[in-house]
């Protein structure tokens, strides 16, 4: 049965879409969020429980084993070649990098995150076969020289289709912000080379998340997510692709407002942007264990 917070939730979107456009107001648009913000009879007894704090600050130390590839056509339309930067381009393919959590438990049921993480890599190698990146080509047998950069930072809300002293179950939507960054440099076919990209990305995220606690100190808690789009950014230009994340870890709340656990990430971004005349493509799949340290207050 749903409950009345999220059928008053669903009330509220339904009456602002049937109104144009053009006379959504500021008013409107709080209407949307406040009715499930500002509930009645949230007592505050959640607080107390294993899987219940107002906020949470998390660190984890993801090891990761990375797997990417980019292709990148010329201007002209002729296709670029895949590369693989950990087989290609000499790139190491593990890495340990920290990635930062807010959590903010509005309500019993609402809850937003923020999340922030970034990679920098850097590799050399000799080519093995000739190279198209773009406009340029890299011949057999020379140095070549790469890096690529990431940085996300991601927003999003959680609403917790149930939730008590030992389970929760919740739906998410959220918008991560990609910057991707990375270039080239050796000598080309037609002389030296030294060229970068940068790419800016929203991708939307939705996914649905669990936890379940083992009396007042051990709890499993894991999420999953999913979606695929295919976007207009102009007449000419399109960004199309998918993005998968999984994650699932055993937690335990040695203090009372410290908690550890250890997790395995799973993260794939696929993406293809360009015009009809050809799509350059990037997709890296991240995953691999972590350790977590969790602060709540």
């Amino acid at each position: 049965m749903i409950s009345r917070d999220l059928a008053i939730l669903i009330d509220s979107v339904m009456n602002i879409l049937r109104k144009p456009v053009m006379q959504l107001s500021t008013t409107s648009l709080l209407a949307l969020l406040v009715p499930s913000l500002v509930m009645a009879q949230d007592d505050g007894d959640w607080q107390d429980w294993t899987l219940g704090s107002p906020f949470a600050l998390s660190l984890d130390l993801f090891h990761a084993s990375l797997d990417t590839s980019l292709r990148v056509d010329a201007t002209d339309g002729t296709p670029g070649t895949r590369i693989d930067f950990e087989q290609n381009l000499g790139m190491s393919d593990t890495e340990s990098l920290p990635i930062v959590n807010l959590g903010w438990r509005l309500a019993k049921k609402h809850r937003l995150t923020l999340g922030y993480y970034a990679i920098k890599r850097s590799g050399s190698a000799i080519t093995a076969d000739n190279i198209r990146i773009g406009d340029f080509e890299f011949d057999l047998n020379v140095p070549i020289a790469s890096f690529l950069d990431l940085e996300i930072a991601s927003a999003s809300y959680s609403y917790s289709l149930l939730f008590n002293e030992k389970r929760e179950l919740a739906v998410s939507a959220g918008l991560s912000l990609v910057d991707i960054q990375w270039g080239f440099s050796g000598d080309g076919v037609t002389g030296p080379i030294d060229t970068r990209f940068k790419l800016d990305v929203p991708v939307p995220s939705i996914g649905v998340s669990g936890s379940y606690a083992f009396g007042d100190k051990f709890f499993l808690q894991g999420n999953v997510g999913h979606i695929s789009f295919d976007l207009a950014l102009s007449d000419e230009v399109g960004l199309r692709g998918h993005v998968t994340t999984a994650a699932a870890g055993l937690y335990h709340r040695t203090f009372d407002q410290v908690r550890l656990g250890l997790a395995y990430l799973y993260f794939d971004f696929n993406i293809d942007w360009g015009s009809p005349s050809g799509f350059n493509a990037l997709q890296y799949t991240y995953q691999g264990p972590s350790l977590n340290v969790t602060m709540t207050f």
